[in-house]
């Protein structure tokens, strides 16, 4: 079960809020060294190594909402609000 699940409306429509998704994936990327690809509506996330080594999750965009769900590895649940707080910001920047 995700440790983090937040769900916001989509006032963008879903091609937008793919197209901003699928941006934000790519800045992990480089950032965190996730890996990402699409599944349907949903962009499937992993890092299998980088400092966020063990986090997965999804973020599922459709016309109504975006949903994202993280799951943190052990190390990193300690920094659970931390990375809530950032996945908010990052989920407000997204929907702007």
């Amino acid at each position: 079960m995700a440790q983090i699940d937040i769900r916001r409306a989509n006032p963008l429509g879903k091609a937008a809020a793919r197209e901003r998704t699928e941006a934000l994936a790519r800045r992990l990327e480089a950032k965190f060294d996730i890996r990402w690809q699409w599944r349907g509506d949903d962009l499937a996330f992993n890092a299998p190594q980088g400092p966020a080594r063990g986090t997965t999750g999804t973020i599922s965009v459709d016309d109504a909402h975006v949903r994202v769900q993280v799951t943190l590895p052990l190390l990193l649940r300690a920094f659970r609000g931390r990375v809530e707080d950032r996945v908010n910001d990052e989920l407000n920047k997204l929907l702007a």
